[in-house]
């Protein structure tokens, strides 16, 4: 196979280290049982206790059907619960598909057309809502889910199962310590080359798309993470992010602090009163966050009283960072702060702990691997000097090799293996890569290619506009139509106005919106990325009652 031929070449290079993700757990928690692991609502766990709760919860899934390949549907809230079962489940071989705590009929209902899971594994509570209650309002059978596991609710026995996932503290009978000291492997383990989860991505648009992460090259991206960013057995990284993103789970996350002998801190939400409260009480070093969380973060610090003097490290990612807003964070707090890029597909980025300011507020960094190559090409293919802005393509020794589902035939790659990214960027003179946006969110408006992070920059220096987000809709005369979706507290704000204040600025009048929507706030994805799709369906909605 082509995926084994390109694995087995990072394994001779000594980047991929031939064991799975669960290996190299257990060989953490034989090295360091009564060092803390996990701390949760829900438990308090060791590596001793983790490995236990890991083991027994693997036996039950075991017992009641679940085995080897099997593709199961898990959507749990940040928990101790959460850790146990991802591993546990990694531990048997079944491979979890991490849903977010957002996703709904819509994307429960995709995958399992795509993926035929043979159980669903949710949260009763996820911020208000219940995952598990929706699914079965949706019909386990028809979906073809042949049995459900809550992380709480009564037990039911009729025709499609539920179970309750038990407390992980539950694993400290006789009969788990035993089980967990034996550390003879499994009948019929995974193998490292095995998939070891599949990540979804992070696409507003449509349903997303399945991303299957090998085991090997999986802890081999947590771990590189984890180096650069400095994770050691002192580390306590608190995850204030959905951990069913690759940002929070493996850059470095909650698996690259696990690897690294450190302390993971789960936390509900990334509200200020529970990260702070959470920093304080268990001397938290480092987390990671996306800029909307800083922003709010960056307020709450000049009058919320908690102790956050623990805290050394912020990463922030996955959005367009303000400079000014880093600069104060960095004022009031002392904190280091350290941009990244990453997909769930592949390629990882972080600027350096020793950075300059200027590079750690500016720029997205240099690749975590001596194995990543990262090119910037123009739409032939051909490479670009620094400073030049294109796709940003990529390979390396944990980059996925392709999607599963439906769009396993995409063509996602070049020739030479590189995978196309479609965000667009450069690289400076040092080689620090900088994040321009998306090529596909480019709005090709009477052939004219509008870039919708240039309108947005543009709209929020009007001291009108507090914050806007800029898309394209399909218009029968210009192709597609750019719509600004903006925040002001200026009443009766016209499009008319900003046409007038952008051209009095000299900007182009082909970049400035077509369409200019008053919202009370920018909706947002999980991660902190503006939900562009709920924007396309707002003003779609809002239309409709106009037509009316």
């Amino acid at each position: 196979m082509a995926r084994d031929r390109v694995l087995a070449e990072y394994e001779s290079e000594g980047y991929l280290a031939r064991k799975t993700l669960d290996e190299e757990l257990r060989e953490v928690c034989l090295r360091r049982p009564g060092a803390r692991a996990v701390v949760a609502a829900d438990a308090t766990l060791t590596y001793g206790q983790l490995d236990r709760a890991i083991e027994a919860y693997g036996r039950g899934f075991s017992a009641r059907g679940l085995a080897k390949g099997d593709q199961v549907l898990m959507q749990l809230p940040n928990s101790a619960a959460y850790v146990v079962t991802l591993f546990a489940l990694m531990r048997i071989g079944v491979v979890p598909t991490l849903l977010l705590p957002s996703h709904r009929r819509s994307e429960v209902a995709s995958l399992a057309h795509e993926l035929h899971p043979v159980a669903y594994i949710g949260g009763r509570d996820q911020l208000g809502f219940d995952c598990v209650e929706m699914v079965e309002q949706m019909g386990p059978g028809p979906l073809g889910i042949g049995m459900i596991y809550a992380d709480s609710g009564p037990e039911r026995h009729d025709d499609v199962p539920r179970y309750r996932l038990p407390d992980p503290l539950q694993c400290e009978s006789a009969d788990c310590a035993q089980s967990a000291g034996d550390t003879t492997p499994p009948s019929n383990p995974p193998h490292y080359r095995d998939v070891a989860l599949n990540l979804l991505s992070g696409g507003t648009t449509n349903n997303p798309k399945i991303i299957p992460r090998v085991h090997e090259a999986y802890a081999y991206n947590a771990r590189a993470a984890a180096r650069r960013c400095g994770v050691g057995p002192h580390s306590v990284y608190m995850a204030v992010l959905s951990t069913s993103h690759d940002f929070p789970l493996a850059n470095p996350g909650i698996l690259g602090t696990l690897l690294h002998g450190g302390t993971v801190v789960m936390c509900h939400t990334a509200a200020f009163d529970e990260a702070f409260a959470a920093v304080e009480a268990n001397a938290v070093t480092m987390t990671a966050i996306v800029p909307a969380i800083a922003e709010v973060w960056n307020e709450a610090w000049d009058w919320y009283p908690a102790d956050t003097s623990s805290l050394r490290q912020i990463l922030v990612g996955a959005a367009r960072f303000d400079e000014s807003v880093g600069q104060e964070i960095i004022a009031k707090t002392g904190v280091t702060i350290q941009q990244g890029y990453g997909l769930g597909e592949g390629i990882t980025t972080f600027t350096s702990l020793d950075d300059p300011l200027p590079v750690a507020l500016n720029t997205q960094g240099t690749p975590i691997s001596s194995g990543d190559e990262l090119r910037i090409v123009d739409p032939q293919g051909h490479c670009l000097p620094a400073g030049a802005a294109g796709e940003i393509i990529e390979k390396g020794p944990y980059t996925f090799l392709g999607y599963q589902g439906s769009h396993a035939s995409d063509d996602c790659f070049t020739e030479d293996g590189f995978f196309r990214t479609g965000d667009w960027g450069y690289l400076d003179e040092k080689g620090n890569l900088v994040i321009c946006g998306r090529v596909v969110e480019q709005i090709n408006r009477l052939g004219e290619n509008v870039s919708p992070q240039e309108v947005e920059q543009l709209l929020e220096q009007l001291e009108e506009i507090r914050e806007a987000v800029v898309f394209g809709v399909p218009d029968a005369e210009l192709g597609e139509r750019t719509v600004a979706a903006v925040v002001t507290d200026t009443v009766g704000l016209e499009r008319r106005t900003v046409l007038e204040r952008l051209l009095q600025r000299g900007v182009a009048r082909y970049k400035a919106p077509d369409e200019v929507v008053v919202v009370e706030s920018i909706p947002r994805t999980n991660i902190g990325k503006a939900d562009k799709k709920a924007l396309r369906e707002l003003i779609s909605t809002r239309c409709a009652d106009h037509t009316d």
